[in-house]
């Protein structure tokens, strides 16, 4: 039986097993990046502008017509929200076969050949990954609106974020049995699903869990500094470029780094798996 390291171990090697479908990867995560920080910039104009047609007007925001604000800046951000959310489901689709080829073993990472199986797989994960944080969600909104009782509030947040700590590592489980049985109601199968960890042992599956964690957000500080490093030059030699120089640097950052941590942290939840159906 593997143990908590060797997990990790095959998992921080596997994305290097194939260069090209990891940068393939990168290039869906680089868009999404690229779009992000050019929402951004837009919804902080509408917001600006909205600002200013308040204090010219001295009403609040539910007052200024919508002929008045930036229509074509509002249209713009939905539209490129709306194509970041179906780049998002294919890359949940591209994760959701990577666990698939971890749990058959396979060394080579999948392929970008069947599009349509992608999609279809990225909407099965989305669902099961909103199914399972719903009620925390819920919870944490009616939190929001008893903002003004500070006690209430503090339980409803402690509440929501302890089943989300659970949610999470049943979810984890979940989207593995269904991959692994390619069937969307293996994700709510509650009895298999807790069966499987005990079969691997709970301490040993939230140690792996936890340990991956850990290792994700090590390299991800790692690789955010050196970016950082990068930025610091890109100021210095290209002035009032603050928009280029953040598409840039979201795009390396997808390119690279998000890539690698997707499939690293994939690969090892798809071998807990294997391990505890053994």
């Amino acid at each position: 039986m593997a143990s908590i390291t060797d997990h990790v171990k095959e998992g921080l090697k596997y994305p290097f097993n194939d260069i090209k479908k990891l940068l393939g990867l990168g290039g869906l995560f680089a868009l999404i990046s690229a779009i992000s920080v050019f929402m951004s910039v837009k919804s902080f104009e509408i917001f600006r502008f909205g600002i200013h047609m308040v204090e010219n007007t001295n009403g609040n925001v539910s007052h200024i017509p919508f002929s008045q604000l930036p229509t074509g800046d509002i249209y713009l951000v939905v539209a490129l929200a709306i194509v970041s959310f179906i780049i998002s489901l294919f890359i949940f689709g591209y994760q959701y076969n990577i666990v698939k080829f971890s749990i058959d073993k396979k060394e080579d990472l999948p392929g970008f050949n069947d599009i349509i199986g992608m999609l279809v797989n990225g909407i099965k994960y989305f669902i099961v990954v909103l199914a399972y944080n719903i009620i925390p969600i819920i919870i944490m909104a009616c939190g929001i609106v008893l903002i003004g009782n500070s006690s209430a509030l503090a339980i409803i947040i402690l509440i929501s974020v302890l089943l989300f700590i659970i949610s999470y590592f049943l979810l984890i489980m979940a989207l593995n049995n269904m991959v692994a049985h390619d069937s969307i109601t293996k994700a709510f199968d509650i009895k298999e699903i807790t069966g499987n960890i005990s079969n691997l042992g709970w301490g040993k599956y939230v140690g792996i869990i936890i340990f991956t964690i850990i290792v994700y957000m090590i390299i991800m500080a790692a690789a955010s500094f050196i970016l950082s490093m990068i930025t610091g030059v890109f100021i210095a030699a290209i002035s009032n470029q603050a928009l280029i120089i953040s598409i840039f640097v979201a795009v390396i950052e997808g390119l690279f780094i998000d890539s690698y941590g997707a499939i690293f942290y994939n690969r090892v939840c798809g071998s807990v798996y294997r391990e505890s159906i053994k």
